[in-house]
This record gives structure tokens, C-alpha cells and sequence, in this order.
């Protein structure tokens, strides 16, 4: 899988490369969710800035959503900052946005880290 997990203090930055598929990224997601360190972030960031291309269909944004909403029973409040600047990936990003809400996990979309470091510290305050 082209991806690489950068632990920090309060969360994980997650930096996807290359061609992904959706099921590379869910099965990343459930190997998360089993690391002993998931259990105490706070945030997840995932950047797909340098993706360059992609398998992933909104079939599978919606078994991502699924999975989040049963570990979240468990896990509590985390937040998921998506940056992803390519139109179709930013479109999957919103169909997992929408269907996240309402959840313990709270998502949003950004078109750059920046940004979506801000919003994440902004729990730390």
C-alpha cells in the first residue's frame, strides 16, 4: 500500500502516494483502528495530495463510513481531516463526509495541510 503513518503527539498524519485503491485504504483503516496508539489520537489527517490515480468508488466510501461508525462506539470522538485537491477524489471525500455526519467521528475536506492542521488543534486551545 503507498502510505506511510507519521505518528504525533495527539493524532496521525497519514500520507497516501501513487495509485490507491479503495480497498488498500479500507484495509489500512482496520489496521488503524488495531494499532494500540489508535485508541488515544485524537485526530487523523489524511493526505492525498500526491496521489496519481485511484480505484475507489463511492461503494467504498460508504464501507468506510459503516466501519468508522462501529468503532467510534468504542473509540469516542476523533476528528478526520481529508485534504485532497483532485476533483474526483475530493468528490469521494464529500460522499464520506456526508454520510459521517452525525457521528462521533467529525470529517471535513481541505484543500491544503494547513488547513487542516488548524482545524484539527483547534480541540487542543
Amino acid at each position: 500500500m503507498p502510505h506511510t503513518n507519521t505518528w504525533e503527539t495527539q493524532g496521525l498524519y497519514r500520507k497516501f502516494v501513487g495509485e490507491i485503491s479503495g480497498d488498500e485504504i479500507l484495509e489500512s483503516n482496520f489496521e488503524l483502528q488495531s494499532d494500540p496508539n489508535f485508541k488515544n489520537i485524537k485526530y487523523v489527517i489524511n493526505d492525498f495530495t500526491e496521489v496519481t490515480g485511484h480505484t475507489i468508488e463511492s461503494a467504498h466510501t460508504k464501507a468506510y463510513a459503516t466501519s468508522d461508525d462501529i468503532i467510534s462506539n468504542t473509540k469516542g470522538k476523533l476528528k478526520i481531516a481529508l485534504v485532497a485537491t483532485q476533483p474526483s477524489l475530493a468528490a469521494l471525500a464529500n460522499s464520506y463526509r456526508e454520510q459521517m455526519k452525525n457521528n462521533l467521528f467529525e470529517c471535513e475536506i481541505f484543500q491544503a495541510i494547513k488547513e487542516a492542521r488548524t482545524w484539527v488543534s483547534d480541540e487542543f486551545l
